[in-house]
């Protein structure tokens, strides 16, 4: 059950907080008027708080670390990938939690949040971290391995390292050495793949079972890199071609279209996640259209 508290119909700041607990929900709110005009509703778990989405999109999210179900954590990570929708994915998030450990500071650093309240907190600290999270906000940052606000609160403009996060100068340095390791080799299986479209007689059963082994193997390099534009690419690739089967009717243009796609997304530096994202939408339309034309002509 979703339980709204409103202040007036003309609230400036939308609140969603994520709390199971009654008695907390209360407080909470009581410290939330003193930000001012407010609108806030209140969500008892993760799947509630997903579904809130469609109605009601916050300009801030205040979600507990413990959670019935699933956690605090997995819920933050599930909104940073887009499970609530586009328009909520880089919504400030502030975690409440009682966990003061090293390791645990880590996990919550590294799950997306923007600010963390540590339990027990007065109403000054809570009302501090939300306006930290409101007027403060840094870098917004998508990579394989991390999707939220950039973990470095402070960036030294003399550092001359390796760059690898997406404020950072294009340059030579943007991918780290592995990741650019891997890209390349993901470029090979799409030489390797367009080699055996152009001289295997794919009607032939062991030419089509080596060209679906080259495109298994390239989909498991993507899944190693935790690329999730290139996994879903070289997946898409690799279905299509099980369900065509040896002997059955391919199209190639469809073949084509994935491996276009895939040769741009590993050559792209992973900090042109706008280009690579518009890459991989443009398969998806692409290959529906062709799939439409072929099914047309038959």
């Amino acid at each position: 059950m979703v339980v709204g508290v409103r202040d007036d119909l003309e609230a400036v700041l939308r609140i969603l907080v994520v709390n199971g607990q009654p008695f907390q929900r209360r407080l909470i709110g009581e410290t939330l008027r003193g930000l001012g005009r407010v609108d806030v509703v209140f969500a008892p778990d993760a799947e509630q708080c997903l579904q809130t989405f469609g109605f009601f999109l916050p300009d801030l999210i205040i979600t507990e670390w413990t959670l019935d179900g699933e956690d605090g954590l997995a819920l933050v990570r599930r909104i940073r990938l887009g499970d609530g929708g586009e328009a909520v994915r880089r919504v400030p998030i502030v975690m409440i939690g009682d966990r003061a450990r090293p390791s645990d500071l880590a996990r919550v650093r590294d799950c997306g949040i923007d600010e963390f309240v540590l339990r027990p907190f007065s109403t000054a600290a809570l009302l501090e971290r939300i306006n930290e999270a409101r007027f403060h906000r840094r870098e917004f940052i998508e990579s394989p391995t991390y999707i939220g606000p950039c973990r470095r609160r402070r960036r030294d403009e003399a550092y001359d390292g390796p760059r690898r996060r997406l404020f950072d100068t294009a340059d030579k340095y943007d991918d780290e050495p592995d990741i650019l390791i891997r890209k390349g080799l993901a470029r090979m299986y799409v030489q390797r793949i367009t080699l055996l479209l152009a001289e295997a007689d794919l009607g032939e059963r062991a030419a089509m079972r080596e060209l679906c082994l080259t495109c298994g193997q390239l989909a498991t390099l993507a899944t190693d890199m935790q690329d999730r534009l290139l996994v879903s690419a070289t997946t898409s690739l690799f279905n299509y071609l099980k369900g065509v089967g040896a002997g059955g009717e391919m199209n190639r243009d469809v073949v084509q279209a994935h491996l276009d796609a895939i040769k741009q997304l590993a050559e792209l530096p992973n900090y042109r996640a706008d280009i690579r994202q518009q890459v991989a939408q443009e398969l998806g339309v692409m290959v529906t259209k062709k799939l439409r034309q072929a099914g047309q002509a038959a």
